[in-house]
């Protein structure tokens, strides 16, 4: 289990809500999302579609303001985007001109360049890419490209991951390999992450912690903490099947 000392990026969430358009056509997105996530943990949302998860980690990667409540990440209210997020997509987004130790140096221009390579050289160890620096993305499959965007998105040392659907695009096996490794670089590093999926398995193999939200406008409906990660293999878990069918169940009430 990742050191919270070592972990950094408290996130805080307080009556925080969202309204989409003017007065005469207003669209409620979220309502009245409390949660306290703790430095080093790692938080799963799962809802049914257009139920904000999304919308709620652009709010706390500072993309979007929420027009109630309040967003902090270390006691500090957002006011926009920070290098102490870092941001993963569902689609990798890098740079095709740039090489994949390029991608992952390019948020890191006011260091010396051989601080630089360092920093991409660690990175794409931890990944996974350390024979892949020099090619381009084109070069790359899906599951690699994703494990770039993540190389890059830790590069300037952030305090909190978000991870908005990165794996939905891949193919079963490409996701299951990818979450696997998501789990080792979560506890090697020990950054608090935000994860918003659609698959409760994902969810489940992946959080300490799972948030399940209403249809829109998105409310938590269920908060449930979990240490399956911890085992060595949560699937093979005795509590795994339980805490499955609890989330299961709440995101089946959720969407009802």
């Amino acid at each position: 289990m990742p050191s919270p000392a070592d972990a950094g990026g408290a996130v805080t969430l307080r009556g925080v809500s969202l309204v989409y358009g003017g007065r005469r056509d207003p669209v409620p997105a979220l309502a009245d999302i409390d949660a306290d996530l703790a430095p080093g943990s790692f938080t799963a949302i799962v809802g049914p579609s257009g139920c904000g998860k999304s919308t709620l980690l652009r709010l706390v990667a500072g993309f979007a303001a929420p027009t109630g409540g309040e967003v902090a990440v270390s006691g500090s209210p957002v006011t926009g985007p920070g290098p102490d997020r870092g941001v993963v997509f569902q689609q990798p987004r890098l740079f095709p001109w740039l090489s994949v130790r390029g991608n992952v140096e390019f948020g890191l221009k006011g260091l010396p360049k051989a601080a630089r390579r360092a920093r991409s050289a660690e990175l794409l160890e931890l990944v996974g890419l350390a024979d892949a620096a020099g090619r381009r993305p084109y070069e790359l499959s899906g599951g690699m490209q994703q494990r770039a965007a993540i190389a890059r998105a830790l590069a300037p040392d952030p305090a909190i991951l978000l991870m908005d659907e990165p794996f939905a695009a891949l193919d079963a096996l490409t996701r299951e390999r990818l979450q696997e490794e998501l789990r080792r670089v979560w506890q090697a590093t020990g950054k608090t992450v935000l994860f918003v999926t659609h698959s409760v398995d994902e969810a489940v193999y992946l959080g300490t912690r799972v948030l399940v939200l209403s249809k829109r406008p998105g409310r938590v409906v269920l908060d449930a903490a979990s240490e399956l990660p911890y085992a060595d293999d949560p699937h093979l878990h005795p509590d795994q099947p339980a805490f499955r069918d609890k989330i299961a169940s709440a995101v089946r009430a959720a969407a009802a």
